[in-house]
């Protein structure tokens, strides 16, 4: 069902492409203050991609853990959900340390953006020591 997906001509319209920003960065308000952009979404000039790869990027790099959303076009796509973890190195200041990042890739509909939350709200959490 096409008609179930959330902001589906985003990678045409840049006001669309501005609301489904809007939209994860309010989704995902939780994580404010605990982590903040770690990719680069524009050019040199600041024209931003618009292509989506990520449509939302997330480190904390305190806890050396990292994570971004690919949305994709639901006309080429159609439904998917994915997610996998990677190494990576996190730009720290005067230079880079190891991290691990979550990439979640998905055309967006309600159900996909609630996985991706939840998922998020998992990665992220703070790891409680034993015994606490």
């Amino acid at each position: 069902m096409m008609n179930d997906f959330l902001f589906a001509d985003f990678l045409d319209d840049h006001a669309v492409y501005a609301a489904v920003q809007a939209y994860w960065q309010a989704r995902l308000a939780f994580l404010d203050g605990q982590c903040a952009p770690y990719l680069r979404t524009a050019f040199a000039n600041g024209q931003p991609f618009y292509d989506g790869n990520p449509i939302v990027n997330l480190a904390d790099r305190i806890a050396g853990k990292a994570a971004r959303i690919v949305q994709q076009c639901p006309r080429e796509c159609g439904h998917g959900y994915t997610s996998f973890e990677q190494a990576i190195e996190l730009a720290d200041g005067d230079g880079s340390r190891p991290a691990q990042e979550k990439i979640i890739v998905l055309t967006l509909t309600q159900a996909t953006a609630q996985q991706a939350e939840a998922e998020l709200r998992a990665w992220f959490a703070p790891v409680c020591p034993p015994g606490k």
